[in-house]
C-alpha cells in the first residue's frame, strides 16, 4: 500500500490514567498492545478550542491565536486535513463537539465535514430550538419562522433530532461509530478526524455502564443526584464532599467504559475490512479533566497536570510498537502523521524517530469563562475565584514544573516529591525557577494585555446554549 490511511481520534476530556486502564478500557488497550503508546504526551492547551487548533496546525496557541478570546480557526497555513487533501485523500470530520464545527473554522480542508447534532447537513438557521423548550411540541413552535427557509425540511428535522434523539442515549458515540464505519467504505486513502465526546461534562452514561464500574457493594450513582455544574462549585454556591467526587468519578469512568465499546466496534470494523494494518491509528486526547483536584471542576482555570497529561496511542505502518516514557507535545501529531504519510512535514517534530522533549510547553492565554460573566452569572465571587482572572504559560520538564501568571504569579513545583502540585518552591529554588523562565520565554509567544480580537464567529443561539449547557459559560 503506496498511502497509509490516517485514523484520528480524540476522546475529548479523557485523562491519561483512566484511558490506560485496562481493566476499564480493554479495547484501547488490547490496540496499543501493538502500537506505539506515550506515557507522558502532554497537550498545548487545557480546554478543546485551543488544543485542537494545535493539532491541526502543530502550533501553539500563542502562534496559531486561537484561545477565549479569540475562537475563529483560520491558520495561516494550510491547516492538516488541508495538506491531506491535497496530497490526494479523503478528508473526513465527524466531531460531537460544538466548538469543534464549523461555525468556528474547523471544517477548514476536509471534503466532508459532519457534526453530531445535525441529522442532515445543509440545515440552517435552528437557532431558536433549545432545551429550554418544553416538550417537542415546543421547540416546534419556536422553530417555526424558519419553515421559510429554503433549506427548511432538513432544519426542522435537525432541529427535532437536537431537542430530542442526538443526545439522549448518549453524547454521539453510536452516531459517531456507525458514520465511521460507513466511511471506511472506499477506494482513496482516508484522513479521518473523530471526536467523542462521552468523558466531557455532564456525565450521564448508560445505566449498565455505570454499574459495571461501580466498588463491589456500593450503590450506582444517580448521575442526576450529584452536582454537575462546575461553576456552581468553583464559585462556592453548592459545597461537595469527598463522597460526592467519589460518585463523579465513579460517573467519569463509566463514561469512558462506554465509549470504549463503542470504539471497540469502530477498531473490529477496521479489522473486518483487512484496513487495520493499512491505517495509522491514532487515540489521545485534547486534555484531561479536574475531578475535585485544587478545588477546580471541568477543564479551565490552571495548567495542572490533571489537564496537560493526554493518552497517546499509534499504531499502524512506521509505527515501531512499544511505552515510550519521554516527553512529548501533542502538537507534534501534525508533523508527525504528515510524515507517517510521506508528505513533507518537519523531521523533528517527527514522534516516530525524534529524541525526547528536555521539556514540554503549555499556555491558557484567557479565563473560559470570563471572571465578569461568572459574576454576572453568580452575583459576587469569593476572593479565590477572582484569582482565576488572568493567563497562564507553564514549562514542565521530567522534574520540575513552573506556571506563570500575568498577575505576576509563579508556582514551581518539584514533582519528584510532589506530583500532586501542591507546595509552591518557586522562593526555596530559585535557580530552577529562573532557568525555566527564561526557557518558558524563548518557547512562548508572550501573552499580550489586549489577548483579545475581533475574530470571533457568528454562532447560531442553539449552538451557543449548548455550550452553556456543557459548562462554556459565554
Amino acid at each position: 500500500m503506496d498511502a497509509p490511511n490516517v485514523l484520528l481520534v480524540v476522546l475529548d476530556t479523557a485523562r491519561a490514567s483512566r484511558v490506560y486502564d485496562a481493566e476499564l478500557m480493554p479495547n484501547v488497550n488490547r490496540l496499543a498492545g501493538g502500537a506505539a503508546t506515550y506515557e507522558s504526551a502532554y497537550t498545548t492547551a487545557p480546554w478543546s478550542l485551543p488544543s485542537h487548533a494545535s493539532l491541526f496546525t502543530g502550533e501553539y496557541t500563542g502562534e496559531h491565536g486561537v484561545h477565549a478570546d479569540a475562537r475563529q480557526f483560520a491558520p495561516d497555513e494550510p491547516p492538516l486535513a488541508a495538506r491531506f487533501r491535497a496530497a490526494g485523500y479523503r478528508t473526513l470530520g465527524y466531531s460531537n463537539n460544538f466548538w469543534i464545527s464549523p461555525s468556528f473554522g474547523f471544517d477548514a480542508g476536509f471534503e466532508e465535514f459532519e457534526v453530531g447534532w445535525e441529522l442532515f447537513s445543509g440545515g440552517e438557521g435552528f437557532a431558536e430550538v433549545g432545551k429550554e423548550q418544553a416538550g417537542l411540541l415546543g421547540q416546534l413552535r419556536a422553530f417555526a419562522p424558519k419553515l421559510l427557509s429554503l433549506d427548511a425540511p432538513k432544519t426542522l428535522l435537525n432541529a427535532a433530532f437536537l431537542a430530542t434523539v442526538w443526545d439522549r442515549h448518549d453524547s454521539g458515540a453510536w452516531f459517531t461509530t456507525r458514520r465511521a464505519k460507513r466511511w471506511l467504505d472506499g477506494d482513496e486513502p482516508f484522513f479521518m478526524f473523530l471526536n467523542y465526546r462521552e468523558p466531557h461534562l455532564a456525565y450521564e452514561p448508560p445505566a449498565e455502564y455505570i454499574s459495571e464500574v461501580t466498588p463491589e457493594g456500593e450503590t450506582p450513582p444517580d448521575p442526576g443526584a450529584v452536582n454537575q455544574d462546575p461553576w456552581a462549585y468553583v464559585t462556592g454556591e453548592v459545597e461537595m464532599d469527598a463522597a460526592e467526587f467519589e460518585k463523579l468519578e465513579i460517573l467519569y469512568d463509566a463514561e469512558l467504559r462506554y465509549l470504549d465499546a463503542r470504539l471497540g466496534q469502530l477498531f473490529e470494523a477496521l479489522d473486518d475490512r483487512g484496513l487495520l494494518d493499512e491505517t495509522i491509528v491514532v487515540v489521545t486526547s485534547d486534555h484531561g479533566e479536574n475531578l475535585g483536584e485544587h478545588g477546580l471542576m471541568d477543564h479551565q482555570y490552571c495548567l495542572y497536570d490533571t489537564l496537560l497529561h493526554v493518552p497517546l496511542v499509534i499504531r499502524g505502518p512506521g509505527v515501531a510498537p512499544g511505552r515510550r516514557e519521554g516527553l512529548v507535545e501533542l502538537k507534534d501529531l501534525h508533523g508527525t502523521l504528515l510524515a507517517a504519510a510521506g508528505l513533507e512535514a518537519d523531521p523533528t517534530v517527527d514522534l516516530r524517530g525524534r529524541p525526547d522533549r528536555e521539556a514540554i510547553a503549555a499556555e491558557y492565554r484567557a479565563p473560559m469563562p470570563s471572571i465578569e460573566r461568572l459574576r454576572t452569572e453568580y452575583g459576587e465571587l469569593p476572593e479565590s475565584v477572582l484569582t482565576y482572572d488572568r493567563g497562564l504559560q507553564a514549562i514542565r520538564t521530567d522534574d520540575w514544573k513552573l506556571i506563570r501568571g500575568t498577575d505576576g504569579s509563579e508556582r514551581l513545583y518539584d514533582l519528584r516529591t510532589d506530583p500532586g502540585e501542591h507546595e509552591n518552591v518557586s522562593a526555596a529554588a530559585s535557580e530552577v525557577r529562573d532557568r525555566l523562565a527564561d526557557r518558558l520565554r524563548d518557547r512562548l509567544v508572550p501573552i499580550a494585555d489586549d489577548e483579545s480580537t475581533e475574530t470571533d464567529a457568528d454562532v447560531p443561539d442553539a449552538i451557543e446554549d449548548r455550550l452553556e449547557d456543557l459548562g462554556y459559560l459565554q
